[in-house]
This record gives structure tokens, C-alpha cells and sequence, in this order.
């Protein structure tokens, strides 16, 4: 209020001084003092003619050359120039009455600047008009022409055409009427004197609006910008791509669409402040999607073709075929050049698949490619219950084309818990009880299915003496641990192991499907041989005289193994495999000799052991 006070005592006196101030260039607070008439004994304002401007001039004759004491003036010359010089005093005077008449002019502005004490006119508070008003007046009337307002308006943001409402009461805390009113009285009496001047009169001649003071609840703004950023903006999509028949359709994505929210926030306020409704275009930026890297692509659709298989967990569902694609990246970067499209096509080159899942569907396990068969001693019970057990693993295995089967894998750990028993195995050089014993049969039996099927051999080990249910070269001893026995569906088709312990056989047979008419033939050939011996061992716990046969001998061979396999009635030789197998010394134990006893001597017993005692059996991984 002190300020206002000091408003109110400026006086016209002051106002005029400071304009003239202003003319004069001076300081605001000099004073300019006022014109002062001539002196004159009566007290009169007399006007006299100033010689210097009114007398007349002379003027040199023609041809007249002043001499070095003539000054130049000639009176009579002067005085023919008045007409001239009576000119520039009318000019004069018409200067001096304008600029009396801007001076009473601007005395009435300044006037009405600094005497009127209420909102000036054509001021309004948002929408509101407060022109003419006190300041208490004008919060009266900015409550009143608000309040409906901001119940029943809203501000719309237009994003690409579509206009999204935020409703004021949502987003306001009120509006603040007194500080509003002080706001619109603030236009034309604040300032400096250009300042105050210009507002009033531009308020007067051509309108000022206020802004009105709204408290925003800031919270519920940014909500209701998260509300319409949901339901307007995107995030940039990134490129993708499918095949269709024998092209690639390559979509090069979606630019996303964002805003920033302070300022639409704050572009808000202001419409609010303003009592603006008219829609507020929102500014968005672009975040255009990365480029599709073709290379990568490239590398991710690339594959060979794949044949239909089946489903190995039922044996019956037929999982499709695929084909095989090639796309050349830099044939796809010469096509897309600089990605302006929103998609492009893309040839690529398709090989298909071998076999179709129609085709598959005709030819699962149609045909025999394979079967054998083995001997065993079904009174050897532990070593037959091993056998069958083993079968029983195997049974049902089904490779698809590119499948490797293991046979340690599919059979497993031989252990007591899970069903085998203990029977005789090979361990380093001897025959022992060992469990799972005897499971070298099956696998045995496995593999001379599969060299007659001419599937592909991965590994295969002979056993360390020759075996009696299998020819020379043609046995694949395994061990828990250690050797395996494994073998790779090279087929364009699945196969099935259907293995089975019946009465005294051990038969494998393999289910496929014949694409030609194949047949295999095997041989072995003996390259060496290695006869055994007998070994006699003295053991002390026979009777004198007596002997065992603790070990029978085996013959050691080293043989090659060559397939014959004739397709079509043409026929290709391979070797099979290498087998070297040891020989086995037969071992037979004797009791002591018979020692004669002297008449009259006492008998000595023979000493025990010595070098005729039977060695410990090396050890070393069992073979079944």
C-alpha cells in the first residue's frame, strides 16, 4: 500500500516536468525552467524583432569586389531578402504552436496514466473483463466469470489431427482471484514511464489481457499427459521380415511418436491462464527406427533344407518339412538402396527338402532295411536277464535323418538298482563276474544290423578276444565309462530299433524306408593269426597228480572287414572296420608232484606258494 500512496502523490506539476525532461534529454529529476518573456518597464509582454533575423541584408552591386576593410555586409542587399527570411519565421511559429499543442496533449496522457487508480479500460483477467474496475472489483468479477469455467471447459491437444481433452477442473488447484486482479491492475501502473504510458493507452485503443494466476496440481497434469501419450504416441518399430513362397518381405518398421511434457505442460497453463480454448497443436518429435542390418538377416534366414520327420516321443506325429533358403545380402542392400519404402520384396533362393511330410506320412517305418539275430545260453539266468533288459532300452529308439544313436546313452548306467545282475565280462585279459555282464550281445547284435542297413558308423570297438555269438569282425564290445558303440541315421528318413530277447535270440531288427533296391554284403578276412598254449600252474590245493583247466584258450586273429553294398546292380567295396583281437593262453592248474618218502627219514611237508602260485588278474574296464 505504500506504494500506492506514493502513486497517488505525484502531482501534474511533477508529470509535466518529467516530460520535459525527457524532451530536453535530461535527467527525470532536473527541472527545465520555463521560457521567460523580455523585460519591459510596464510589466507588459512586448514582442520585438530580433535585428539580427528582421533587419535587411545588402547587397553587393554586380560587379561589386569588396576591399580588404569592407566587411561583406550590404544593408541594401539584406533588406531585398526579407521576403526569404520573413519565410522561416512563419515556419517557426508553426513549429512552436505543434509542439505547444503535443505538450497540452501529453499533459492529459500523463494525466490519465497517473490519476487513474482503478484497472484501466480494455484490460481483461484471462477472458474476464476487469477494465474500469478496483482491484477488489476486479476479484469479485474474475470469480465469478471463472468459476463456471473451469468446471465445464478443457484444453485440447491436437496430435496429427486428432484432438485429445484434458479437463481444467482435473488439473487446477483454483484460481487465485486477488492475485489475478493484481495482476490486470499491474498493466499501465508499473514502471517506468513508457512503460505505464504505453499500457494505459494501449490498453485504452487496443485491449491487454492479464494472465489469471491458476495453481496447477502438477501431479494430475502429468497423469493426464501420460493418459494422452498412451493413447497417441508410439514407440519406434523396429524393422521385421517373413518369407512368403520364394521371397523375403522386409518391413523397414514404424517411426515413433513422442512429445516433450514440460512444454505441453506448460502450454497448458498458459491456455488455462488464459482462458484460451481454442486447440493447442502439439509439437512431437520422431525417433525413426534403426536401419535393418541385411547382413544379420541374411545369416538368420540362411539354412539347408530339412526333411519332414516324426514326432520321437509317440512315433506318429509328423513334423513338416523345411525348405532350404539362401538370401544373397548383397543382392537385398541393392534393392533396398536408401530404405525410403515402408516395405520391399526380396527374392530368395528356395531348395527343397527331400522328403515332403506328405510323402513321410505314406513311407514312416515301411520297410525293413535290417534285421539279425544272435545265440545265447538262456541257462546262464544273470547273463540272459542282462540281455533282455538291455533289449528292452533299446526297443523303440527312433532316429530321424542326422540322429546319432548312442548305445551307452539309450541303455544306460548297468547298475544293481536298476535291474541287472552280475555275470561273467572280459576284464583286462580274464573272464569275471562283473554287473551287466553280457550286455555286449545286444549291442553286438545292433551293430551287424546296422552294417547290413549301411548306416553310418561312428564308433565301434572290438572285444579283447574273440566272442562265440558273432563272426570275426562284426562284435562292438561297450563299457559303462569307457568304449561305446555309436551310429548316425544317414538316411532321408526315420528309423526305428525294434530289439527283443525271445527264447534263446537276441534279435534287432530296423524299421525305415527304401528309397532303391540295396543290398549288403559282408567279409572278413583274416590277416593273422596267433595260436594259443597251455600254461601249467602248480596249485598246492590240488591233490598230488591231479590238474584243472582254470583258463580256455582263445585263438588271436587280425582281420578287415570289407561291405559290399550293390545298388541298382552296381556294386562299391569299403572296409567295414579293423579288428584285432588277442589270443588267450589256456591255463591249467596241477597239484604238487608225488614225493618219495626215505624209510627211515620223517616226512617234510612241501613248502606252500612260490613262484607257481596263480598271478593276480590284472585289472581293467569289464567288457560284456
Amino acid at each position: 500500500m505504500e506504494d500506492e500512496n506514493k502513486k497517488k502523490e505525484i502531482s501534474v506539476d511533477d508529470i509535466l516536468n518529467e516530460y520535459r525532461a525527457m524532451e530536453a534529454g535530461l535527467d527525470a529529476s532536473a527541472s527545465v525552467p520555463e521560457p521567460q518573456p523580455p523585460a519591459d518597464t510596464s510589466g507588459d509582454f512586448v514582442w520585438r524583432p530580433d535585428p539580427a533575423v528582421f533587419e535587411p541584408e545588402r547587397r553587393a552591386p554586380e560587379g561589386y569586389t569588396p576591399d580588404a576593410d569592407d566587411d561583406g555586409e550590404d544593408w541594401q542587399e539584406r533588406w531585398e531578402d526579407a521576403p526569404r527570411r520573413r519565410g522561416h519565421r512563419g515556419l517557426r511559429i508553426g513549429l512552436t504552436v505543434a509542439l505547444a499543442m503535443l505538450l497540452l496533449a501529453g499533459g492529459g496522457v500523463f494525466g490519465y496514466t497517473y490519476a487513474t487508480n482503478t484497472v484501466f479500460r480494455g484490460v481483461t483477467a484471462g477472458a474476464v473483463e476487469v477494465g474500469g474496475m478496483s482491484r477488489a472489483e476486479a476479484a469479485q468479477a474474475i470469480t465469478a466469470g471463472t468459476q463456471e469455467l473451469i468446471e465445464s471447459s478443457q484444453v485440447l491437444l491436437e496430435i496429427n489431427g486428432v484432438a485429445y481433452p484434458i479437463r481444467i477442473s482435473e488439473v487446477t488447484n483454483g484460481i487465485d482471484a486477488e492475485a489475478s486482479a493484481e495482476a490486470a491492475y499491474a498493466i499501465g501502473h508499473t514502471g517506468g514511464v513508457g512503460e505505464r504510458v504505453g499500457g494505459a493507452l494501449g490498453a485504452l485503443t487496443g485491449g491487454r489481457q492479464s494472465e489469471l494466476v491458476v495453481s496447477i496440481n502438477y501431479t494430475a497434469l502429468n497423469a493426464a499427459l501420460d493418459e494422452v501419450a498412451a493413447q497417441a504416441l508410439t514407440e519406434p518399430v523396429e524393422p521385421s521380415w517373413k518369407l512368403e513362397d520364394s521371397n523375403l518381405i522386409l518391413d523397414m518398421g514404424k517411426p515413433g511418436v513422442d512429445f516433450d511434457r514440460a512444454v505441453v505442460g506448460e502450454a497448458v497453463r498458459e491456455k488455462i491462464a488464459a482462458m484460451d480454448f481454442t486447440p493447442y497443436t502439439v509439437e512431437t518429435q520422431i525417433t525413426d527406427p534403426q536401419k535393418p542390418d541385411l547382413d544379420a538377416i541374411a545369416v538368420e534366414v540362411n539354412c539347408d533344407a530339412v526333411s519332414a520327420k516324426v514326432d520321437k516321443t509317440d512315433g506318429k506325429t509328423i513334423i513338416p518339412e523345411q525348405n532350404g533358403v539362401h538370401l544373397d545380402p548383397e543382392q537385398a542392400k541393392t534393392i533396398v538402396g536408401d530404405g525410403s519404402a515402408a516395405s520391399y520384396t526380396i527374392p530368395v533362393e528356395l531348395t527343397p527338402a527331400r522328403v515332403t511330410a506328405e510323402v513321410l506320412e505314406r513311407a514312416l517305418f515301411r520297410d525293413v532295411l535290417a534285421s539279425t539275430s544272435t545265440s545265447l545260453n538262456t541257462g546262464n539266468v544273470d547273463r540272459t536277464n542282462n540281455v533282455t533288459l538291455a533289449a528292452k532300452f533299446m526297443n523303440g529308439t527312433i532316429l530321424n535323418p542326422g540322429d546319432e544313436f548312442s548305445y551307452n546313452g539309450v541303455v544306460g548306467e548297468r547298475t544293481e538298482a536298476r535291474g541287472f545282475k552280475s555275470a561273467g565280462a572280459y576284464s583286462g585279459g580274464r573272464v569275471i563276474d562283473e554287473v551287466g555282464g553280457g550286455v555286449c550281445q545286444p549291442s553286438s547284435t545292433l551293430y551287424m544290423a546296422v552294417l547290413r542297413a549301411d548306416l553310418q558308423v561312428t564308433e565301434r570297438s572290438n572285444h579283447s578276444f574273440t566272442v562265440a555269438y558273432t563272426p570275426l569282425g562284426e562284435d562292438a564290445t561297450v563299457s559303462w565309462g569307457g568304449k561305446d558303440f555309436r551310429f548316425v541315421n544317414n538316411t532321408d528318413y526315420p528309423i526305428k530299433v525294434v530289439a527283443e530277447r525271445t527264447g534263446s535270440k537276441m534279435r534287432v531288427t530296423l524299421m525305415g524306408t527304401k528309397v532303391d533296391d540295396k543290398s549288403v554284403e559282408l567279409k572278413t578276412e583274416i590277416l593273422s593269426t596267433k595260436e594259443w598254449t597251455t600254461i601249467e600252474k602248480t596249485d598246492n590245493s590240488l591233490a598230488p597228480g591231479t590238474s584243472k583247466v582254470d583258463q580256455t584258450g582263445t585263438t588271436g586273429y587280425n582281420t578287415i572287414t570289407y561291405k559290399y553294398v550293390t545298388v541298382n546292380g552296381e556294386t562299391t567295396k569299403s572296409v567295414a572296420n579293423k579288428s584285432y583281437y588277442s589270443k588267450r593262453d589256456k591255463v591249467v592248474l596241477v597239484g604238487p608232484a608225488k614225493v618219495e618218502t626215505p624209510a627211515a627219514a620223517p616226512e617234510t611237508p612241501a613248502a606252500p606258494g612260490g613262484n607257481d602260485a596263480p598271478a593276480a588278474a590284472p585289472s581293467g574296464d569289464p567288457e560284456g
